[in-house]
């Protein structure tokens, strides 16, 4: 891997302050880097876990299929986010699902083997993981504790109820992305949010929320 490719990694949260010597050891392995086209599969559900995908460029989604055949986006990853990281920790040793590009992609596929070196010789960089992948933890609960409601607009009250939580990393970017992650289907999120929007209970532009009536939000989910 290059040094310009060594000072990329300054984006991604689990580099930050690590150790020259954590550097150098990056810089002496190889880190394979892969464009992936719109709609294009990076990987494969039954592969060997052996990469950390960190996305360098664009967005990746995850799929996973329900019994009767229907596609699921698990999850969604942009621009300077990485996974998964929970799984391999988690002793998980191949793809629960497949991963696709939501659009054109640049990833770096980091060696699950070079994550567990510098785990052992540098504190900064276990540090971040182990906050990385709290954060993880704490949006996906978020999210099973959101879609544990029955209607559309009290999962959306949940949701907004607990944006603060919510890393700018885990954050939909569009409606679409929304809808899935809280598993509602498009036109019944967006009529629920302009009703909201109408009764001046929330401000909407794009996906830029402001609560106006916090107290309304939080009956609909008591």
């Amino acid at each position: 891997m290059s040094k310009d490719n060594i000072d990329n990694l300054t984006k991604f949260k689990i580099f930050d302050n690590i150790s020259e010597s954590s550097k150098e050891k990056i810089k002496q392995n190889v880190i394979i880097k892969k464009v992936f086209n719109a709609n294009e599969r990076v990987a494969r559900k039954g592969d060997k876990l052996n990469h950390a995908l960190l996305i360098n460029k664009g967005c990746l989604r995850t799929l996973e299929y329900m019994i009767d055949g229907k596609e699921m986006v698990s999850s969604y990853y942009i621009e300077s986010d990485a996974f998964p990281f929970y799984l391999h920790f988690g002793k998980t040793n191949h793809l629960p699902y497949d991963v696709y590009a939501l659009k054109k992609s640049e990833v770096l596929f980091l060696p699950f083997d070079i994550v567990e070196n510098l785990i052992q010789d540098d504190p900064v960089f276990m540090k971040n993981l182990l906050e990385f992948i709290s954060e993880y933890t704490c949006f996906y609960r978020l999210l099973l504790r959101a879609t544990q409601y029955n209607k559309v607009v009290q999962r959306i009250a949940y949701w907004l109820l607990h944006i603060d939580e919510i890393d700018s990393l885990k954050f939909p970017s569009s409606q679409n992305m929304l809808a899935n992650i809280l598993r509602v289907n498009r036109p019944s999120l967006n009529q629920e949010l302009k009703r909201l929007s109408q009764l001046k209970i929330i401000k909407m532009n794009k996906m830029k929320f402001e609560i106006l009536n916090r107290e309304y939000l939080e009956n609909l989910i008591e």
